[in-house]
């Protein structure tokens, strides 16, 4: 265990946790942030935000003053320098997250991590050994797992097996070529979670006024069958989870794209019916609100950190062999984690 967490400030003991924010663009301003803000609010004294840092300096100043934190960076390692934190928050954009990660494990700084893990599985792959290695606290951003709505359907359906699990990403002209492997992961991951490790799986691409659009068919290793159907040009954004078993069935729309609900049927009958309440902030309704409070509260109470990188890494590696440029791929034992992609 690196020397660094031994040193952690807890409330009663030498005041506040000290947290600084990597990164300030969009995503961070509107999710991430918001939750923390959140968070002190309900735990106040708890945390201190005491720096932002970004590559733009007008983007760290707003977001310091939107956001109370003590002061606006450019440089990481000045911060990192100047401030000492206890923790950070590493929300940089998808070509510097390898690098981030690595640079705060080494450092022996706890920390929440945005997905996808590195651009390629190279970089994937190289932060989850130095986060073994290192023996570093972390924690990648997967929303979907603490979305509360899905974890309500879960609750419900209390460890009762499911059969076969369905679930679909629609999204309106995102033609970026990543799509799968950096936004399409969420839906992967977010099945994982739901049915246990990938055990095989068979893909179908096609393409839509030119967009790859993809089908992946997977086996868990508990034998559920599931399906996750990826279309990034589909004109209209929702993301649904939809869960079979013996005599009960339960749909969740993700709050991600809009309203959010989710419904349970039992024997025949609608049994459940719940949405999220009117006015409710984007960030609390997506799980970003439920995830900080597990990153802090694991953080207090010494607890391990869900997910780790190695919990994510096979839902990238899956991502990363689903889209290759093939238009179909037979189905395919889902390798060990950590087993080379040929040609990646």
């Amino acid at each position: 265990m690196c020397s660094q967490l031994h040193s952690l400030r807890v409330p009663g003991d030498r005041g506040p946790i000290k947290v600084c924010i990597i990164g300030a663009g969009g995503h961070s301003r509107s999710c991430h942030l918001p939750a923390l803000q959140l968070y002190q609010a309900r735990h106040p004294g708890r945390v201190e935000l005491a720096g932002i840092a970004d590559r733009d300096r007008a983007l760290a100043e707003v977001a310091a003053g939107s956001f109370g934190a003590g002061r606006a960076y450019v440089d990481l390692e000045a911060m990192l320098q100047a401030e000492q934190p206890d923790a950070c928050l590493a929300l940089a954009s998808v070509e510097h997250n390898a690098r981030v990660a690595i640079r705060l494990m080494e450092r022996g700084l706890p920390a929440l991590i945005e997905k996808p893990l590195g651009v390629t599985m190279a970089e994937a792959r190289r932060v989850v050994s130095v986060a073994e290695r290192t023996g570093a606290r972390v924690m990648v951003s997967m929303n979907r797992r603490f979305d509360p709505l899905l974890n309500a359907a879960l609750t419900w359906i209390n460890g009762r097996s499911p059969s076969y699990v369905r679930a679909s990403m629609l999204r309106h002209d995102r033609r970026e070529e990543h799509f799968l492997a950096q936004t399409g992961v969420h839906v992967v991951d977010a099945l994982r979670k739901i049915a246990g490790d990938v055990y095989s799986w068979r893909a179908e691409k096609s393409t839509v006024d030119g967009t790859r659009w993809t089908q992946i068919g997977v086996v868990f290793e508990n034998g559920i069958r599931g399906l996750i159907d990826l279309m990034p040009t589909a004109g209209s954004c929702a993301e649904t989870y939809e869960i079979f078993g013996a005599d009960y069935r339960a749909e969740i729309q993700c709050s991600e794209t809009g309203a959010s609900r989710w419904r349970g049927w039992e024997s025949g009958r609608l049994v459940c019916d719940e949405s999220t309440a009117a006015g409710t902030p984007a960030y609390v309704s997506n799980g970003t609100a439920a995830e900080t409070e597990a990153f802090f509260g694991s953080l207090l109470e010494g607890r391990s950190f869900y997910p780790s990188p190695a919990d994510v890494l096979s839902s990238m590696e899956l991502c990363h062999l689903a889209g290759q440029d093939d238009e179909t791929c037979g189905w395919q034992p889902h390798p060990p984690l950590g087993t080379p992609l040929a040609g990646r």
